[in-house]
């Protein structure tokens, strides 16, 4: 595998730390988004960035690239953007067209398509979400979701390989919010709280999720993608799962004495189980503790 990667969405923050990540490996990044704030684009120093929008009826032009990774979505809710359900599922649906038209045009050696544990509507696990549950999320970011995995092994069958890799919860360095993904995650939202001295707010339900340290994404795609693909989608994570009240406490543990503030529950889906992936085998993913720790530092340094 040569060391080229073009990466969609690459302003937010899965995108960004995909990037960075794969900067950090010593690839060529090229990062394709509809805008870069300042500060993305001073993290992401040393990429190629390209603005453009994917979903348009000409496809932007853009290098060739040895893996291609589409991590561009739009996750904030259609109601919250004034727009209709369809108008939403359009928004995910077009960039990946756009970009499968592409990568038919100049085929990588991978494709890779990014999807997530949004694509279950929370009723499928028994009790968590494993390879063997049948997703049928119907939300317009569920059902972009699921039918980007089909698209994605459709349009490309024959022309290359097709990763598709669902995503559960992320968190990690630089995560705020942005029109397209509004809501920041758990962690963000009680780290956030924490150093403005307010108690961390903890969900009624208490749900249990799994969680992944984001700057580990890179390293684990690079070498997901050197292996042929599993031709299903897998689910691609740490496999650390843990309360939410398990997360506020390794954070008060640098903040002083630990204040919660229950909010109400508003239904939460089983925590998805990462798939056994060989070629993963020995990869060490970031503990929960670890990852926070980080965080916590880097959020005292700022």
């Amino acid at each position: 595998m040569a060391n080229r990667v073009l990466i969609t969405g690459a302003g937010g923050f899965v995108g960004g730390a995909l990037s960075a990540g794969f900067a950090a490996l010593g690839w060529q990044v090229t990062g394709v988004d509809l805008e870069f704030d300042a500060g993305a684009a001073a993290r992401l120093q040393g990429c190629d960035l390209i603005t453009a929008d994917l979903g348009g009826l000409v496809v932007p032009d853009l290098p060739r690239a040895d893996v291609i990774l589409h991590a561009a979505a739009l996750t904030t809710e259609a109601e919250a953007l004034g727009i209709s359900a369809a108008e939403h599922v359009a928004r995910n649906t077009a960039p990946l067209l756009g970009i499968l038209r592409h990568a038919a045009a100049q085929p990588p050696q991978a494709f890779v398509f990014l999807s997530s544990s949004g694509i279950f509507a929370g009723t499928e696990g028994g009790p968590d979400l494993t390879d063997d549950c049948v997703p049928t999320g119907l939300a317009p970011y569920s059902a972009a979701k699921r039918a980007g995995e089909l698209l994605a092994a459709s349009a490309l069958a024959g022309c290359c390989p097709v990763h598709v890799l669902r995503l559960g919860y992320i968190y990690g360095p630089d995560e705020m919010a942005r029109t397209s993904r509004m809501r920041v995650s758990v962690v963000a939202a009680m780290i956030a709280a924490a150093r403005a001295g307010q108690a961390l707010p903890l969900r009624s339900d208490d749900p249990r999720r799994d969680w992944t340290f984001a700057p580990d994404l890179a390293p684990a795609m690079a070498a997901l993608v050197a292996q042929a693909p599993a031709g299903r989608p897998v689910h691609f994570g740490s496999g650390h799962i843990l309360h939410d009240s398990a997360l506020a406490a390794l954070i008060a543990r640098h903040f002083g004495t630990l204040r919660l503030s229950r909010v109400a529950s508003v239904g939460a889906k089983p925590p998805m189980v990462a798939s056994r992936l060989p070629a993963l085998a020995g990869f060490r993913w970031t503990a929960p503790d670890e990852g926070i720790a980080a965080l916590c530092r880097q959020q005292v340094a700022a």
